[in-house]
């Protein structure tokens, strides 16, 4: 993610908390968000601040549900450490298999599903289907390149994992679902 993409202006931030723009400015002047200002005196808010005073407002209410299919406890307690770490306010859930994973969607829908590329008994077409109609994103972890053959768009994550390829995805996907709430 290019550095302009990580900045917002103070209209932008305050559009997207649903509060005034001089709102913003005096979180930024209590230090309750990270801002820098342009040589014209205009406030440039970090995007990884406003998603940390969003995860510290709405602990009761993350802003996304990730659900996690059969991935080991080590990795999953890692995705949790680093969602903490980075105050992003996100909900993970853990699916031992493809049927605790249907059965959790009932429950509660995610807004990403998270698995490994080659998950065996998945018929990729049908979820491909399933994840569009109901408008759920899919990120696929592989030590592979990326395969053009999906039908959606995949946010595809290498293996090994790295951290701030996941950080970057996150964040676009709790930026496209606070638009979406605006």
């Amino acid at each position: 993610m290019s550095e302009q993409h990580q900045l917002l202006s103070t209209r932008q931030a305050a559009t997207l908390l649903g509060v005034s723009v001089r709102t913003i400015q005096l979180w930024v002047e209590q230090g309750l968000l990270s801002a820098w200002k342009t040589p014209g005196g205009h406030r440039r808010i970090v995007q990884e601040s406003l998603l940390g005073l969003l995860h510290k407002r709405q602990r009761l209410h993350p802003l996304t549900h990730v659900l996690c299919v059969n991935v080991d406890a080590d990795f999953f307690k890692l995705l949790e450490v680093l969602c903490q770490q980075w105050h992003f306010p996100v909900e993970l859930q853990q699916a031992r298999n493809a049927v605790d994973a249907l059965l959790m969607m009932g429950e509660k829908k995610p807004q990403l599903v998270l698995m490994t590329a080659d998950q065996q008994g998945i018929d990729m077409p049908l979820l491909q289907q399933e994840l569009t109609q109901h408008q759920m994103k899919l990120a696929l972890l592989s030590v592979e390149d990326p395969q053009p053959m999906l039908a959606i768009e995949v946010i595809w994550l290498r293996l090994p994992f790295e951290p701030l390829q996941f950080k970057t995805a996150l964040q676009q996907l709790l930026f496209a679902r606070l638009q979406q709430a605006n």
